[in-house]
């Protein structure tokens, strides 16, 4: 029995002091007034930060779907350019294969051939 009446003892103590420390709520120091304003003023900028953050996600969208379609672009005007190489190549060698005679009415557009004569 005394052991108990010793818990409850404390236990009065302990609950009694909680409600002291609830009821007379120690004033805040000079620090802990500006902390309240601080945090305002954070959670304000942390607000408008988001905001901006929204904005340069949309952006970063809007260049992502620009550099896909400069990335297409480029893709086939790579294919365009290797075409017109292999054209070129292609009218180079059939130059290249020409005897001389063909050569000259080639480049003077003159025919070297009769015509209707055998």
């Amino acid at each position: 029995m005394k052991g108990n009446n010793i818990i409850t003892s404390i236990l009065l103590f302990i609950c009694f002091a909680l409600y002291v420390a609830i009821e007379l709520k120690i004033p805040c120091q000079a620090g802990e007034k500006e902390c309240g304003a601080n945090t305002k003023r954070l959670e304000a900028q942390n607000d408008s930060l988001n905001q901006s953050n929204l904005l340069l996600d949309e952006k970063y969208r809007s260049f992502q779907e620009k550099t896909d379609s400069l990335q297409e672009k480029l893709s086939s005007t790579k294919q365009i350019i290797v075409q017109l190489k292999n054209k070129q190549h292609e009218k180079v060698n059939t130059i290249d294969a020409l005897n001389n005679d063909e050569l000259f009415g080639f480049f003077s557009k003159f025919n070297t051939e009769s015509t209707g004569t055998k």
